[in-house]
Formats: structure tokens, C-alpha cells, sequence
């Protein structure tokens, strides 16, 4: 099972890689089977530019049961991509208590 740390790594490296070093991990949900991490370009997240901003950038689920990492997307709300994840996932780890990230609140 993975650690906030562990998921955490490796949506920076997901994020490294899809933006070529340009991106970087903003915030993350907690979730009972894992997190779901937020990202968006370097330079936004420094200055506020909006032109700066990236579109397209849909939140990564990474599941601390076994490290799979599920991009959700952009056209709808996050509400519903999470639960196609949820619906897919053995009722049991929905019952688990979220790992809430050192950074949270």
C-alpha cells in the first residue's frame, strides 16, 4: 500500500514527463483509495498569468492500494469522473480513512 509520499512521487513524475518539466503538482484530494492530484504549469502557479494557464490538464487519481494512476479528464465535473473510478473498485476500499496530504488545510 502506497503512502501520501509514495502517490505523491508519482504523480510528480507523471506530471514531469506529460509537461516536459514544465508542469507541477498544485494541490491533492484525499480520497479513501488514494489521492487525486491537481497540476498545472510552473510559470502560472509563479506569476498568476492566465495566459500561463494550461487547458486540458485533468486531474490524476493514484490508487494507494496499487499504484495505478487513472487520468480523469475535462468535460465534465470531477464529481462524475470519480465516481466511474469509485464504481469500478471493490466496495471495501471505499471504506477505508482517507490519508489526508501534510499540506492539507
Amino acid at each position: 500500500m502506497l503512502t501520501y509520499a509514495d502517490a505523491k512521487r508519482l504523480a510528480d513524475t507523471y506530471v514531469d514527463v506529460t509537461t516536459r518539466g514544465g508542469g507541477a503538482v498544485t494541490k491533492a484530494l484525499a480520497k479513501p483509495y488514494g489521492w487525486v492530484f491537481f497540476y498545472n504549469n510552473r510559470e502560472f502557479i509563479e506569476t498568476g498569468n492566465p495566459r500561463k494557464r494550461y487547458a486540458g490538464n485533468a486531474p490524476i487519481i493514484v490508487d494507494r492500494f496499487d499504484g495505478e494512476l487513472r487520468v480523469t479528464g475535462t468535460g465534465g465535473p470531477l464529481e462524475g469522473y470519480l465516481a466511474e473510478y469509485e464504481a469500478t473498485l471493490p466496495s471495501a476500499r471505499l471504506q477505508f480513512e482517507p490519508e489526508e496530504p501534510p499540506d492539507a488545510g
